[in-house]
């Protein structure tokens, strides 16, 4: 536990690192830390921090502005490895991370494909405490699609969600998108106040670049305000940092002191910052230039090792091919030979299984006739005991009772695995087709009587499958003729479930109830279905504060 917690403290420095671009420090200690657990002997726990070094090496690379290809291959890897071990969270932040590799490369297609996926992950598993960072690549996807308003929409949740669960990387990101959006909706003043955010957290964590960058966004706001006097200021700021600041930074810094020199008609500031500006744009394209041809000569480099990897591999294709030429002409010399006793082999086998096979159709046969025997049984039992109940008046009444529990053994057979054997049946769709065939044999369609079934039970063996059908059918027959004779509206639900030892039939309806533990002298469907109940060697639990609840446990 307390080199757990050493590792969680190492690994929260390095994103912290991350987080303030100090990356090459974060480099070293990300493969520090890397080289410590690789030798250590825990493999699965050490298996998973390694991967969550692995995944901050790479998004070290990503920021270092290394190859998009290497970044993205490893961030895969990752995923894959992610995924194989059951890593949700890590999961879901490296599927994010793709969708940046992606939206970095404007393979757009691919950054929504990628959030989609984040965003499964994040609703199957519940990682609400991370979910600020898809909404803020989410929000930086609609600012690239030119989708503004979904990107308000995306940042302002990214913000909330950021300051629930105190992330302070999405939180700074949001002040980011969320003063991007307002400089380009024109809100100047707005986005001033997101980027004096930005500048108070950069001073904080000591972040010179990012200090320096928000003096620059903040100066040039202040210029789109006419507010001088406050423009100037952040622009001397911005100005003794300005050796940390990119070239094009640079160009937008000169050439917003220009036009406010020239709007303070200091013709002469003016003039020395356009110049600074037209020299950092010459600068500008000249380290463009430099990154082209460095690109030219890798494609270069590259197209002629691959042309040599290509012709050593086009000898050896070659040289396999004669090999394997040589290998088929020699297995098609012993496949002649062995081809006869192989045959012979096969056929005998096949007699064999052919015998086995019927041997095992004669005993599903005998099974089945005994099966269906007992059955007839049981509906002969039931027409026994009907002969003495005296509430039957209405012949289609008693004709439709009976002609649903045989319908319930009919359906029962029918859902037999008779492939395997004549004992299995798919309890989940036997106990849904049978309620519903029960229900629409009653319904007359001027009432709207809803029925929900669910069932966490696959299979059941026919012995407790029978009793537990006809429980069912006796069950909504009584609901749909007694429980909503004065509603036009109801619901039924039947629910199965099970633990480690005991199987549950919860029966209820929200009609008008009856004493299920009261003996009737009218109608035979309780005495059935108590005696079912002890065929189960059930107990039962019974509940009619607001209609009808019978709860079975066997």
């Amino acid at each position: 536990m307390g080199q757990d917690r050493t590792v969680n403290a190492k690994l929260n420095e390095i994103d912290s690192l991350i987080q303030n671009r100090r990356l090459v420090e974060a480099r070293r200690k990300s493969d520090s830390l890397f080289q410590f657990l690789n030798n250590a002997n825990s493999p699965k726990k050490q298996g998973d921090a390694l991967l969550e070094v692995r995944y901050r090496q790479a998004l070290i690379l990503d920021r270092q502005d290394s190859s998009p290809a290497q970044v993205l291959q490893r961030l895969l890897e990752i995923k894959d490895e992610a995924e194989a071990r059951h890593l949700h969270a890590l999961t879901y932040r490296t599927l994010l991370s793709i969708a940046l590799s992606h939206e970095k490369a404007e393979n757009y297609d691919l950054t929504a494909l990628y959030l989609d996926l984040a965003y499964r992950q994040y609703g199957k598993h519940n990682l609400e405490s991370l979910f600020s960072t898809y909404c803020i690549r989410k929000a930086s996807f609609h600012r690239f699609k030119h989708e503004l308003d979904s990107m308000l929409h995306y940042a302002n949740m990214a913000a909330n969600y950021a300051e629930k669960y105190n992330n302070e990387t999405d939180r700074t990101d949001s002040y980011t998108l969320l003063g991007s959006f307002h400089y380009r909706s024109g809100n100047y003043a707005e986005a001033s106040k997101y980027q004096r955010l930005l500048l108070d957290h950069h001073k904080k964590t000591n972040d010179t670049a990012g200090t320096a960058v928000s003096y620059v966004n903040i100066t040039s706001n202040q210029f789109k305000t006419r507010d001088y006097p406050n423009a100037l200021a952040y622009a001397d700021s911005a100005i003794a940092l300005i050796h940390g600041l990119s070239p094009s930074l640079k160009a937008t810094l000169y050439k917003s002191l220009a036009e406010g020199h020239e709007a303070l008609n200091n013709t002469d500031s003016a003039f020395h910052y356009f110049k600074q500006y037209h020299h950092q744009l010459q600068v500008q394209q000249e380290e463009e230039e430099k990154l082209k041809t460095k690109s030219l000569e890798e494609q270069y480099q590259n197209a002629k090792k691959e042309a040599i990897i290509r012709s050593k591999e086009e000898q050896v294709a070659l040289i396999g091919f004669l090999l394997a030429v040589i290998a088929l002409a020699t297995a098609a010399l012993i496949k002649k030979n062995r081809q006869i006793n192989k045959q012979n082999k096969i056929i005998s086998k096949q007699l064999e299984e052919l015998m086995k096979t019927l041997e095992q159709k004669q005993i599903l046969l005998s099974e089945l006739q005994h099966r269906v025997k007992n059955n007839l049984q049981h509906v002969i039992s039931i027409l026994e005991i009907q002969k003495e109940s005296v509430d039957f008046n209405n012949i289609d009444e008693l004709l439709r009772g009976n002609q649903n529990r045989i319908h319930s053994m009919a359906l029962l057979h029918k859902k037999l695995n008779v492939s395997d054997n004549v004992n299995d049946v798919d309890l989940a769709r036997y106990v849904a087709e049978l309620a519903a065939l029960v229900k629409d044999s009653y319904d007359n369609h001027k009432k709207r009587i809803t029925l929900e079934v669910s069932c966490d039970i696959e299979i059941m063996s026919i012995e407790k499958a029978l009793p537990l059908g006809l429980i069912i059918v006796e069950l909504v027959s009584n609901s749909m003729k007694h429980a909503f004779k004065k509603r036009n509206t109801g619901r039924i639900t039947i629910a199965l479930t099970k633990d480690d030892l005991t199987n549950s039939l919860r029966y209820t309806d929200n009609g008008e109830g009856f004493d299920f533990n009261k003996t009737s002298e009218k109608g035979l469907g309780q005495e059935i279905i108590k005696g079912l109940i002890d065929q189960l060697d059930g107990e039962t639990e019974t509940r009619g504060n607001n209609g009808f609840e019978l709860t079975v446990l066997f």
